[in-house]
């Protein structure tokens, strides 16, 4: 089993309660690595919190924000707080969706100010506990504003981030009109539609026109991520799974390969789903495309590691695994109708196979 962020927290925790207990003589350590731990906690928590406000005031709609061990998202009853299954996340991330009927121009306006939310948020809280810590004497304060000071540097800067941008590199962008800049619009756009209420085959016509003719001028799926997988949600409602992800890896020519893992993993994972619901699914092609699913997507990476386990017989493993598939799209709606689905199916797949080997 992949071992998840909270599963880190926890036993990081536990080794710093059994040290304190155990060991008084580095009790002070303990403490000042713990105060450490809450105040980084804190200012990353903050910080995304700083995105959201921002997007909020810009009209914008509260998608998820992720905070160490905790991922925060806006479902079909409501907000609620779970599990952040995803290693590369535990650094903050947040989604915000751009309001109906927003222009170029507008929403350029509404991302560059929630890209911007986040620093500021950084900047003004780091000052305040500098001010507290002046007055109080109080060296919880002073590590707050040092973690504030470190995350607004960290994100205000131009620097590379690995998939990601900073914030300093998405709102040059922004204001300068690039190129990279309508890209990150457009995308704004289709992860909205994405996300809302109305399932794939009732998304809009233009929207899926435009990604099918940018689709086509593309050589590779990374320069078109979000139109592929819109492109794709939307034949696999209307023509099901296996001729929609057929088509997908067809026109890119997708392979296993781990350094592209983020991009050509949901698309792998899609591939071999749709052979385990047609009842077609080859052992040797699954172990090959199961290195070329990253965990950063967790329902994608345990749903495989589902088709994983049942290949082999482990029914129990494999139900483990399907139920931990099912949880990040559980309150979503928009593409999260088709994965729930999905997901239903292999499950109950798994099952009646358990139940014939029985």
């Amino acid at each position: 089993m992949q071992r998840r962020p909270l599963f880190g927290f926890a036993i990081l925790v536990l080794f710093l309660v059994g040290v304190y207990f155990l060991l008084p003589n580095l009790q002070p350590i303990v403490s000042l690595f713990s105060i450490f731990g809450v105040a980084g906690l804190l200012a990353i928590t903050l910080h995304e919190a700083g995105h959201v406000i921002g997007g909020k005031v810009m009209g914008m709609q509260f998608g998820y924000f992720v905070a160490g061990p905790f991922h925060i998202e806006k479902g079909r009853k409501g907000i609620r707080i779970r599990e952040n299954r995803n290693w590369g996340l535990i650094g903050g991330v947040a989604l915000m969706h751009p309001a109906e009927g927003r222009s170029e121009d507008r929403l350029r306006k509404d991302l560059a100010v929630m890209t911007m939310s986040g620093p500021l948020t950084s900047l003004a809280l780091g000052l305040l506990m500098l001010a507290v810590w002046y007055t109080s004497g109080i060296e919880f304060f002073a590590i707050c504003s040092m973690f504030h000071g470190v995350i607004l540097f960290a994100t205000i800067l131009p620097l590379p981030n690995g998939q990601f941008q900073t914030d300093g590199t998405a709102f040059f962008h922004l204001i300068k009109r690039t190129n990279e800049a309508k890209s990150k619009i457009q995308s704004a756009l289709l992860t909205g539609e994405m996300y809302g209420a109305k399932r794939p085959l009732q998304w809009s016509s233009s929207m899926y026109k435009a990604c099918q003719e940018k689709m086509d001028r593309a050589t590779d799926v990374k320069e078109v991520f979000i139109e592929a997988m819109f492109v794709f949600y939307v034949e696999a409602d209307r023509d099901g799974i296996m001729p929609a992800i057929d088509r997908q890896i067809n026109h890119f020519r997708i392979k296993p390969d781990k350094k592209s893992a983020i991009y050509y993993g949901p698309f792998l994972e899609w591939r071999m789903l749709a052979d385990a619901l047609c009842g077609t699914l080859d052992n040797q092609k699954l172990s090959e495309y199961a290195a070329g699913v990253s965990s950063l997507s967790d329902g994608t990476y345990s749903r495989m590691q589902a088709m994983v386990a049942w290949s082999r017989q482990d029914g129990d493993k494999a139900l483990m695994y399907s139920k931990e598939a099912f949880a990040p799209y559980e309150k979503l709606n928009g593409f999260g109708v088709l994965e729930r689905e999905w997901t239903r199916m292999l499950a109950t797949r798994i099952r009646t196979s358990a139940k014939t080997i029985a």
